[in-house]
């Protein structure tokens, strides 16, 4: 009988699951909501977890207790605290032997290059930088929580924005087009509902980033308050993969600097704008684009780097994506 591994990618907004077999191509995938348990709680992440493992099962023809070894790549899981919340869930369930936890940013710099010292700059609701170079030394930065800063973010973008529409309705700040667009885009009329709006918002996190796409839709149309909204919160990230990169002494020879996440992924403008900023900054620095999404990156972590590429085969999905909102 074959062996089967299941690689999970839990995200703060969705969650995507793959079934492979050692050294063969990705056979199944599927999709869930919110793995972050600092959101869903240790519950809902269990939920999640629980029901990836049950659908890619399922499509594979086993019993999840027939599933050789696991690997949950989750956001939120950074401290020592964290792993051992997760251990304990997993523990429930007699998975833990044969289970492996990593953080979300290491699937994904893992799942992003191939090369063995690299850098991935993630620019999501939150915002993050993971390097690793040829000595097999990490280092974070940032990373840490809007309320402490995620610089280049969806959030950053969209704090920065509502910050420039009050500052231009008290007259100390420059005109602009955000306030019609932001207003539009969160159903308000006037400027002054934008604070009642944002301190009743459910999560005033994700509020905020949503307002992102809105930003760079405003800076695509040449409007200065919005490009500078985007330089300065793209230089201050920027600022965090240099100093990341001169910890770990990549800038020594050409290096990859994965760009990871929604903002890069639905903006071409903010993933070319960072492009340039971090290939001033670092010249021997390759921003690129990912090569594989980041669960493909924690089936790595679990197997090793396959002979066979992913084979993008249909996704099944394995409930609700509800529960956590998109990040932009």
């Amino acid at each position: 009988m074959p062996s089967y591994y299941i690689a999970i990618d839990g995200g703060s907004t969705t969650s995507t699951g793959l079934l492979a077999q050692q050294n063969g191509p990705v056979l199944h995938r599927a999709s869930a909501g919110c793995a972050n348990y600092h959101l869903a709680g240790l519950r809902g992440t269990e939920k999640t977890l629980l029901t990836l493992i049950e659908s890619l099962s399922s499509a594979a023809g086993v019993s999840p207790k027939e599933i050789e070894g696991f690997c949950f790549a989750l956001s939120g899981v950074s401290r020592a605290e964290d792993f051992n919340a997760i251990e304990t869930l997993l523990r429930r369930h007699l998975m833990h032997k044969k289970s492996k936890i990593i953080p979300d940013f290491e699937a994904a710099l893992l799942g992003g290059t191939s090369k063995e010292a690299a850098m991935v700059v993630v620019s999501g609701t939150g915002s993050v930088v993971f390097g690793r170079n040829r000595d097999g030394k990490t280092r974070k930065v940032c990373g840490h929580g809007h309320l402490i800063g995620d610089p280049g973010s969806g959030y950053d973008i969209g704090i920065r924005a509502l910050r420039a529409i009050i500052a231009a309705g008290e007259g100390r700040g420059q005109k602009t087009k955000l306030p019609a667009r932001v207003l539009d885009a969160i159903s308000l009329k006037r400027e002054e509902d934008i604070v009642p709006w944002l301190y009743s918002a459910d999560d005033p996190k994700l509020a905020v980033a949503r307002l992102a796409p809105t930003v760079l839709s405003v800076a695509e149309e040449g409007d200065k308050v919005a490009g500078e909204i985007l330089r300065s919160s793209a230089g201050e990230l920027a600022d965090m993969a240099t100093f990341a990169a001169g910890d770990l002494g990549l800038a020594a020879e050409p290096f990859d600097v994965v760009l990871s996440g929604g903002v890069f992924e639905n903006s071409p403008q903010y993933f070319y704008l960072m492009k340039s900023v971090l290939s001033e900054r670092i010249p021997e620095a390759n921003p690129m684009r990912p090569e594989n999404e980041p669960a493909f990156g924690a089936l790595v972590a679990l197997l090793g780097r396959p002979a066979q590429s992913p084979t993008g085969e249909p996704e099944e999905h394995a409930g609700s994506k509800g529960g956590c909102p998109p990040s932009p």
